[in-house]
């Protein structure tokens, strides 16, 4: 839940990183730029959701050996095939390396660098294998990695097991 200044409260995760994303002037200069900016974050939520539907993780159902067998098919097969289509999207909007959309530092950009730079730490060496050959997004991900509020904030946030 996000409360804003003036006491409006903003449910969903979603409703709250694109309110944030317009107040802090990352949904990009147009509508046409906006919604390129929300179908590239829609895609990297597609990637979110298929993994979590896949069921390998320490909170779902099913046997240690099940859950590895799908965890390796996932991250050889499932997830380069995803980020493929997502580099795809990418290389129609982008203007410039280094950003998803247009030329500057878009809600895309971050939604990008969450999905594959700031996943869990247990999956962060086979999640880079993945998109190994997704040069787009690989600039994305260094360009955001090497932004210096965000590696101030990597550097200071909580430790969370999420």
């Amino acid at each position: 839940l996000l409360v804003t200044s003036n006491g409006i409260a903003i449910g969903q995760s979603k409703a709250i990183e694109r309110y944030l994303s317009k107040k802090f002037g990352l949904m990009g200069e147009s509508l046409e730029e906006e919604a390129m900016i929300d179908c590239v974050a829609e895609h990297c939520r597609d990637v979110k959701d298929a993994a979590r539907f896949k069921g390998f993780s320490k909170f779902s159902k099913g046997t240690e050996e099940e859950k590895s067998t799908k965890r390796k098919e996932w991250f050889t097969q499932d997830l380069p095939t995803m980020l493929k289509k997502v580099e795809d999207a990418v290389q129609l909007t982008s203007k410039e390396k280094g950003f998803a959309v247009g030329n500057s530092l878009t809600y895309a950009d971050v939604a990008i660098w969450s999905l594959l730079q700031d996943c869990m730490e247990g999956d962060l060496e086979e999640t880079k294998e993945a998109y190994r050959t997704c040069e787009a997004l690989k600039a994305i991900v260094e360009n955001i990695s090497n932004h210096p509020k965000v590696a101030e904030w990597v550097e200071k946030r909580p430790v969370s097991m999420f």
